[in-house]
């Protein structure tokens, strides 16, 4: 296990293998910006003609889903996408099969480390727990690494037949509660597995066993990759644009036909949610892909390569220092707070912190810093 700061830039991929994917580059960095000026959003709550822009900002408190309930599937998705690359690359350059998943292994440890440690920023005592993204990620990702370079018939094969299982796993077991699977309360398959695990259930009624249905996010991801990676020329891209946005468009009216029976839940995570959202991350990237990589505007992205080539150090500060940084700027700047008001301020720190971390990106990307696990 091991957590590094490369101070060479990202590979230059080999000669067998396409370009960087800089429209994954720009949708992650996009994501990421997001997260770190969310709070921005949310201060609207209670501005007239702005509260519609705040609910996306924030979780549905059960059923349903609104845009903030796609970041953590699109933080999967892409982790997915680059898949195909990586280990590409890995086995083009004569990597073993057996060394690749080490390397995955290594890799998910270092993730499930981060993950924890960020998890007892500001805490008083020692709890482990599964449900952070980065922890998430790791376990789904060693599920889904077997279905790196296999046919997508296979790929899409086994991301439904996972589906499947969980959705009759969740279904028929002695675990559910009166009101059946999908109600909210700490009386399913999810939970009953969390207090045999960590003797404790979570707040907010996320289980651990996400893991699993969101390793078929990640699968999806790989598919595109899959799909993406041979397109060499103007033809073959144009061809994969009009792929990624048939699939997305399916996968959206079918994650909507079927949430009527068994409804999107991003808490559990269930099938149906998986597949709306696969549709929705499918559709974002196949927007980032058209403009980037088919029309060839790249310019415009620059600012979000910034972030999104260094995406594990935006989330760490993010997750690390954005709540002090906020904390400070209370303390230090609060005469701006009368002039600026109870709306005006919390949005003025959010933007600043945003900025901040991103000159610090900035800072890493001119000197080749990156975080990499």
């Amino acid at each position: 296990m091991s957590s590094t700061v490369s101070t060479t830039a990202p590979e230059t991929p080999v000669a067998e293998t396409p370009r960087r994917l800089r429209s994954l580059d720009a949708y992650r960095g996009v994501i990421m910006f997001l997260l770190l000026c969310g709070g921005i959003f949310q201060s609207l709550r209670s501005v007239p003609g702005w509260h519609w822009l705040a609910v996306q900002n924030e979780h549905v408190e059960w059923k349903g889903c609104v845009f903030w309930d796609l970041i953590q599937p699109s933080f999967m998705f892409m982790v997915g996408v680059a898949m195909p690359f990586s280990y590409g690359r890995r086995l083009e350059r004569g990597d073993s099969l057996t060394r690749c998943f080490l390397h995955a292994l290594q890799r998910a440890a270092g993730l499930i480390f981060l993950g924890v440690i960020l998890d007892h920023f500001g805490a008083d005592r020692i709890q482990i727990g599964f449900i952070r993204v980065l922890q998430q990620i790791a376990l789904a990702s060693l599920i889904a690494f077997w279905t790196v370079g296999r046919p997508m018939r296979t790929q899409a094969i086994t991301a439904f037949g996972i589906l499947a299982a969980y959705q009759l796993a969740w279904m028929f077991n002695p675990w559910n509660g009166p009101g059946g699977p999908w109600a909210m309360a700490h009386e399913n398959l999810g939970s009953a597995f969390d207090r045999w695990l960590i003797d404790r259930n979570y707040s907010g009624y996320y289980v651990g066993l996400n893991a699993i249905p969101s390793a078929a996010t990640l699968i999806f991801g790989v598919m595109a990759g899959t799909l993406i990676r041979p397109a060499r020329t103007d033809a073959d891209r144009r061809q994969v644009l009009r792929r990624l946005a048939i699939a997305g468009t399916l996968a959206l009216v079918a994650g909507l036909a079927l949430s009527p029976f068994f409804p999107l839940i991003k808490r559990i995570w269930t099938p149906s949610f998986t597949v709306y959202a696969g549709g929705w991350t499918t559709l974002f990237l196949a927007a980032f892909y058209g403009l980037i990589e088919v029309k060839g505007w790249q310019a415009w992205s620059g600012p979000l390569q910034v972030v999104g080539m260094n995406s594990t150090m935006a989330y760490v500060l993010g997750n690390a220092f954005g709540g002090w940084f906020r904390s400070l700027t209370s303390a230090w700047l609060g005469l701006l707070h009368p002039g600026l008001g109870e709306v005006g301020f919390p949005i003025f720190q959010h933007a600043a912190f945003a900025l901040s971390a991103w000159a610090v990106l900035w800072w890493m990307h001119r000197n080749r810093l990156y975080l990499r696990l």
